[in-house]
């Protein structure tokens, strides 16, 4: 069941529906951990640029994380390939 979660991000409140409280509050915390390290990190003092500046940072490990889960379906695809292609003695798949 859904509910209403409280959550601070840069101490102010927001509140989240959600049927996974702990998931919401994980998140929330993820978001204002982000956003506090981009801010002394880059020496940013506006809010708004911190955000916008994280949400960068996120996005860029995001793209980097896709391109590497792409490569990996790509090279797993090509293996089960092969193995398909492997040649046994008659008979023998069918014992697998």
């Amino acid at each position: 069941m859904e509910k209403k979660v409280e959550v601070r991000i840069l101490n102010q409140p927001f509140t989240f529906i959600g049927d996974d409280e702990d998931r919401i509050k994980r998140v929330a915390q993820c978001v204002n951990d982000r956003i506090v390290f981009t801010q002394s990190n880059y020496g940013i003092v506006n809010t708004l640029n911190a955000v916008i500046m994280a949400l960068m940072d996120l996005m860029d490990e995001y793209l980097d994380m896709q391109e590497q889960a792409e490569r990996f379906e790509g090279q797993t695809l090509k293996l089960l390939k092969k193995v398909e292609e492997f040649e046994v003695p008659c008979g023998a798949r069918d014992k697998w």
